[in-house]
């Protein structure tokens, strides 16, 4: 089913409560259209020789019962129509949002964070504006035109017919300035989308920026930003510029023609003073509808751009779902690579790599930056998908299993740690809430940051920041080790997350680790050799292969790369 959105799909999916928002709003613009007339009968029956106080009364609670009616169901057309817009919003914001999260993590990397903030704030915000008043704008500004039109040809055509001389500009005024506004609408979203990108940037690195004295320099780099943007809304402003104070004066033009025209009539007595004065202040009710057209198209306008702008994103393919035939397991552990082949943007990341990582087995992988040892864990839970028969969890297909059954019997904590904006307690509960203070605890004695955490005004909830900005980079690797050891994984696959801790903190972690993960399987990347050289089996990765392989004895009696690293990092 296509993703494409358009406003008229937007508005249909909650079409019962825009109708009945804009009945009552036709009834409103009934009784307003209604006074003129009974204005016209006032002024007529005061011109008289003798006029009748009775009439007069009758007249005005004929008033008093129009602005009666039209207070109900002004208030009717604002729940219905506006709640409709906020209802579609709501909808819209949800669904961007859920398709967002699945997309292929290729597409963040891709993608400013920055951009798609504009893109579920901004942009989305500027589609209920049109869903909504510029629903509401257009319907009544076309509802009034066509019975003012009505109105102003029954009271007298002739007059009417002068006054509408110069509609056929305003169309054409409506027409090319309208393609004019979307074009630069959709340059100013894309700019502030920049704008925003560039913020966040500069605030979630605001520690480097500080140590390494850049204040100045990104207040230099965001005015730049700043004033990009600036200028992109002063292009656009220079058409509302021309364009609102163009239509009024068109309207004035209306006015002006019926003055003089209508005036000469009455003075000749081929329109009563009534007659004249209802047209004149339906000629001044016209104003609205004219300026509503133009404001309307500017609205829709502006919804257009940004619906394009959130239908670019909606188009791309969502992450493929599991197949019909995957299957939902208990994973007991056992992992196997088989000749893996891996290629990324050209280069070949992973060449031929096979492993066999038994079931209970404490698995250490090490080697240089950029030899494949991240990859082949991503390729392993799936974050980039592979061809069949390469990676096998307890002798079944990887790609036959299903991602949530993956991901709940192998838990896998990379080297950017997350942190959410909260407390202790929600970033170590964060996949289960209900988790009791007891348990919570346990886990953070075992992550080594239970003594800390007491350390903190308010101890568990003690708020970390953005980002977990107030920790340091070894604490929020351990809470996020935290979170990992209350889902009780099968396996327990850890991506380089001892390289903020000290010697002492990072051995009482790793024991605590094996006591947890006796029986189960552990699998460390580390470039720390030291840290692994007690696993069971150590697995060395150099240029996308594995060339060493064994535990530590061995690979110490070969004199290659792993003996050469572990004697330099042990000062030996």
């Amino acid at each position: 089913m296509s993703r494409k959105k358009t406003l008229t799909s937007l508005i249909l999916k909650y079409k019962y409560s825009i109708i009945v928002g804009l009945v009552s709003l036709s009834i409103v613009d009934l009784a307003f259209l209604c006074i003129p007339l009974i204005i016209e009968r006032v002024i007529d029956i005061l011109t008289l020789k003798s006029p009748s106080l009775k009439d007069i009364n009758k007249y005005a609670l004929y008033l008093l019962g129009l602005a009666l009616i039209m207070s109900i169901f002004r208030f009717i057309w604002r729940y219905f129509l506006m709640g409709a817009a906020r209802r579609i919003e709501f909808t819209l914001r949800n669904e961007f949002f859920s398709h967002l999260q699945g997309l292929h993590f290729d597409f963040f990397s891709k993608r400013k964070t920055g951009d798609l903030m504009a893109h579920t704030v901004n942009d989305i915000e500027t589609i209920r504006m049109a869903c909504g008043l510029g629903v509401l704008i257009a319907y009544d500004g076309i509802f009034l035109l066509v019975f003012i039109v009505a109105a102003m040809i029954y009271v007298s055509p002739l007059l009417a017919l002068y006054a509408f001389i110069p509609f056929p500009i305003l169309m054409l005024v409506i027409l090319k300035f309208g393609s004019m506004i979307e074009e630069r609408f959709e340059k100013v979203q894309a700019s502030f989308s920049d704008l925003t990108e560039n913020a966040r940037e500069i605030i979630s690195g605001i520690k480097v920026v500080k140590a390494f004295v850049r204040e100045d320099d990104e207040v230099r780099d965001f005015g730049t930003v700043s004033t990009q943007y600036l200028n992109k809304n002063l292009h656009l402003i220079k058409i509302w510029g021309v364009y609102e104070p163009l239509i009024a004066f068109i309207a004035a033009i209306a006015i002006v023609i019926f003055l003089w025209v209508g005036g000469r009539s009455t003075i000749e007595m081929d329109i009563t003073l009534g007659g004249f004065a209802a047209i004149l202040i339906y000629l001044t009710m016209l104003a609205w509808p004219m300026m509503a057209m133009g404001w309307a198209v500017d609205i829709i306008k502006r919804g257009n751009a940004s619906i394009n702008r959130i239908n670019d994103v909606l188009r791309i393919e969502p992450m493929t779902t599991d197949p019909t035939d995957a299957v939902e397991v208990d994973i007991e552990g056992d992992i196997e690579f088989k000749n893996v082949e891996f290629s990324y943007n050209g280069n070949r990341v992973l060449k031929g790599v096979s492993l066999w990582i038994p079931k209970g087995t404490a698995f250490g992988i090490t080697g240089g930056t950029a030899s494949g040892k991240t990859t082949l864990i991503e390729l392993l839970m799936r974050v980039i998908d592979i061809p069949e028969n390469q990676i096998f969890v307890d002798g079944l297909d990887v790609r036959k299993l299903k991602r949530e059954s993956l991901r709940k019997g192998i838990v896998f904590i990379p080297q950017e740690t997350t942190i959410f904006s909260g407390t202790i307690k929600d970033n170590i509960s964060f996949m289960n809430p209900d988790l009791a203070d007891s348990d919570i605890k346990e886990a953070s004695r075992l992550a080594g940051i239970y003594d800390e955490i007491m350390e903190f005004p308010g101890e568990f909830n003690a708020r970390v920041g953005e980002r977990g900005l107030s920790l340091s980079g070894g604490q929020r690797q351990r809470l996020a080790l935290a979170r990992a050891i209350l889902l009780e994984p099968r396996v327990l696959i850890l991506d380089d997350v001892f390289s903020s801790l000290d010697l002492k903190t990072e051995n009482l972690v790793l024991k605590n680790l094996g006591a947890i993960m006796n029986g189960k399987t552990l699998i460390v990347i580390s470039s720390r050799v030291p840290s692994i050289s007690g696993f069971d089996r150590i697995a060395v990765f150099e240029k996308g292969r594995v060339v060493e392989i064994g535990n530590h004895e061995e690979l110490m009696a070969k004199q290659g790369i792993y003996e050469s690293l572990y004697r330099v990092q042990t000062i030996q």
